[in-house]
């Protein structure tokens, strides 16, 4: 049976506690302001949680760049192959060779659970679970208990403005000091430790560390305590991430469609220069058209992963409403052709 309603009348932690107690398993559905985040459930155990896609930063591609695990151009063949293939990003990445199962494994884990503690914070909204058949992919997902995100989460949410105020902001750098590191430094406190190279900001100490956003910032505070590390005087921008264009594209076909029947109107008019005004305009288009493919490659790169259907008349019969008199209009396509898209894992 379905269950649905608002976030004001029913808090996502009893949501995710009445999911997990009954041990259900389905599709839960968050609807914000924001986009929609969608979270699986296997006999009551976390198996998946997918932030908004309108959100780049928050895809597995962004999340393994910015971890150091791949590099740009190994994500852009990967995301080049899974367009042709709509295989799993992270099994691409894997039979290529650009990430161990181990690590994708790793940063997968993290992409959910950071999804989760961001969910928590929700309190305006929609939700929507249905029951259905999840499946685990073996070697790959890992099942997380709920009690045990719920409880982290809600200890974040308590200490995160005390700790903001304790560690230095995101373009700070920080430098590593001569006092010798203590040999009961924690598992975090040594990996944190040994991203702080007086070039990397904090942002990317953070991304790098893969321990999530508040585990990271609490290892590095405690290194600040102990003078192991110093902020620097260096503050580096760190631009945010633009969000994807979803609809970009279309607005710029549409102005060229617009501008090549205008061209036929002014020729069918017997307009003077006509011809001239009719060649600029469809070199407009043209342009037009130009920009929509370069949005469009950007937005799937960004993980736009929503197919579009394309009317199927791809040219405008033109030459045949221009008067013999008239310049012929050149034939110009309105539409790009379509081009195959796939998803993110």
């Amino acid at each position: 049976m379905a269950l649905q309603g608002t976030l004001e009348s029913f808090g996502i932690s009893e949501i995710f506690q009445l999911v997990s107690q009954q041990g259900k398993t389905g599709t839960l559905e968050i609807e914000t302001g924001d986009g929609l985040a969608r979270i699986r459930f296997l006999d009551g155990r976390l198996v998946e949680a997918w932030p908004d896609k309108r959100s780049p930063s928050e895809l597995i591609g962004a999340l393994l760049v910015r971890a150091g695990v791949v590099n740009e151009t190994q994500l852009e063949h990967a995301l080049m192959v899974q367009r042709e293939s709509l295989r799993p990003l992270g099994d691409i990445l894997i039979r290529i060779g650009a990430v161990r199962v181990a690590e994708f494994q790793e940063v997968l884990s993290l992409q959910h659970r950071e999804t989760v503690y961001r969910l928590l914070r929700l309190r305006r909204g929609r939700f929507f679970f249905r029951p259905e058949p999840v499946e685990a992919e073996e070697g790959v997902s890992a099942l997380l208990d709920v009690g045990t995100l719920l409880m982290e989460g809600f200890r974040q949410i308590d200490e995160w403005p005390k700790l903001l105020e304790e560690v230095p902001g995101d373009g700070r750098v920080c430098l590593r000091t001569d006092e010798p590191a203590s040999p009961d430094l924690s598992r975090d406190q040594v990996r944190v430790l040994g991203l702080i190279d007086g070039v990397s900001t904090v942002r990317q100490i953070v991304d790098r560390a893969r321990l999530g956003e508040f585990a990271a910032r609490v290892a590095l505070r405690s290194l600040l305590a102990a003078g192991l590390a110093v902020p620097a005087d260096v503050v580096r921008n760190v631009a945010p991430v633009p969000r994807a264009p979803r609809r970009a594209a279309a607005p710029i076909l549409d102005v060229g469609l617009a501008v090549v029947l205008l061209a036929a109107a002014l020729l069918s008019l017997g307009v003077t220069g006509a011809g001239v005004q009719a060649a600029k305009l469809a070199a407009a288009a043209t342009a037009a058209r130009e920009e929509a493919r370069g949005l469009q490659a950007r937005a799937r790169a960004w993980g736009e992963t929503e197919p579009r259907v394309w009317p199927s008349a791809t040219r405008l019969p033109v030459a045949r409403m221009a008067p013999v008199s008239a310049a012929p209009l050149p034939e110009v396509p309105l539409w790009p052709e379509p081009e195959g898209e796939g998803g993110q894992p």
